[in-house]
C-alpha cells in the first residue's frame, strides 16, 4: 500500500541548479564603471577649476607663421596686403578655410582673384590675379578691364584721361577703346574722351588734336576725321581742333604760327 502511494505519487522534480556566477567578469565591470566614474568626476571638477581660475586653453597646432605670394604684385600695394594677412597670423592651418582668405583679399582695390594653398606646415601660398588698369577716370580713379573706378594702383601709368558722369565708367570706357581702334590705323593715339552730361563727346588726341564728335553718328565722325588726317598734304602738327559735327563735313582749326627766334 504504502509503495503503490509512492509510485502514484511520482519522484518529486529536482529544482535546476543555479550557474556557477563568473565573478571575474563582475569584477572587470565593477572596475570600468568605477574607472568610468572617476574620468566624468575629474571632468568635472578639473572644468569648475578651469572657469574659476580664469585659464583659457589656446591650442593651435600647425599655426600660419608666413605666407608668400607667388609673383611680384603690379598694381596693388603689398603692404596692404600683408596687413590684411595678418588676421590669419598664428591661427591653425586646419581650422583656416581657403575661401576666408580669398574674401577677405579681393576686398583689396587691385586684387581680382586669389587662389589659396595651405603649405604645411605653416604657410599660406597665395596665387594673386589683378584688375588691368585702362584708363585714367575724372582725375582721381582708373577704369579697370570691367570699367569699374578703382582707386588708383602704386604703379606710375601712361594711361588716357578718361571723364563724364559717374554712372556712365563703363560706358565711357568701352567708347574709349572703339575710338582707339579707329585712330590707331591713322597712327594717332587717344589722349583723351571726355562724355558731357548732354551726351556729346570730345576726344584729345596725342598730337593735342581735339575732336568734337557731337551726340551722334561718333563712329561715322571719327572715321571722317582719320580719312582727313591721312590726307595728302595734310600735316596734322599744326591742326589744332576738328570739329566733326556737321552732317557731310568737317571745320578745321590751325595752331597760329609761331613767331620765328632771333
Amino acid at each position: 500500500m504504502t509503495e503503490h502511494k509512492r509510485r502514484g505519487q511520482g519522484a518529486v522534480p529536482r529544482k535546476p541548479s543555479k550557474p556557477p556566477r563568473n565573478w571575474r567578469r563582475a569584477l572587470r565591470l565593477s572596475a570600468q564603471a568605477l574607472a568610468g566614474g572617476l574620468a566624468v568626476a575629474v571632468l568635472v571638477v578639473g572644468g569648475r577649476w578651469v572657469a574659476e581660475q580664469d585659464v583659457s586653453l589656446d591650442w593651435r597646432p600647425m599655426a600660419v607663421t608666413t605666407w608668400e605670394v607667388d609673383e611680384l604684385l603690379v598694381y596693388e600695394d603689398r603692404t596692404r596686403l600683408d596687413a590684411a594677412m595678418e588676421a590669419f597670423r598664428g591661427r591653425s592651418l586646419l581650422t583656416i578655410a581657403p575661401g576666408e582668405v580669398q574674401q577677405r583679399l579681393e576686398q583689396l582695390p587691385w586684387i581680382a582673384e586669389v587662389s589659396v594653398t595651405k603649405a604645411w606646415p605653416d604657410r599660406l601660398q597665395l596665387a594673386v590675379t589683378e584688375h588691368e588698369p585702362v584708363a585714367r577716370w575724372n582725375g582721381d580713379q582708373v577704369l579697370n578691364s570691367d570699367g569699374e573706378p578703382l582707386s588708383r594702383p602704386v604703379a606710375e601709368l601712361v594711361l588716357a584721361e578718361l571723364s563724364g558722369p559717374d554712372a556712365q565708367a563703363k560706358r565711357v570706357m568701352e567708347q574709349y577703346l572703339q575710338f582707339s581702334r579707329v585712330f590707331s590705323g591713322a597712327g594717332q593715339r587717344l589722349n583723351g574722351v571726355q562724355m558731357h552730361r548732354r551726351g556729346a563727346w570730345t576726344l584729345t588726341l596725342d598730337s593735342g588734336i581735339e575732336v568734337a564728335l557731337g551726340s551722334k553718328d561718333m563712329l561715322a565722325r571719327t572715321r571722317r576725321v582719320v580719312v582727313l588726317l591721312n590726307a595728302e598734304g595734310v600735316a596734322p602738327g599744326t591742326i589744332e581742333y576738328i570739329d566733326a559735327r556737321y552732317p557731310n563735313g568737317l571745320a578745321v582749326g590751325h595752331r597760329a604760327s609761331s613767331e620765328p627766334s632771333v
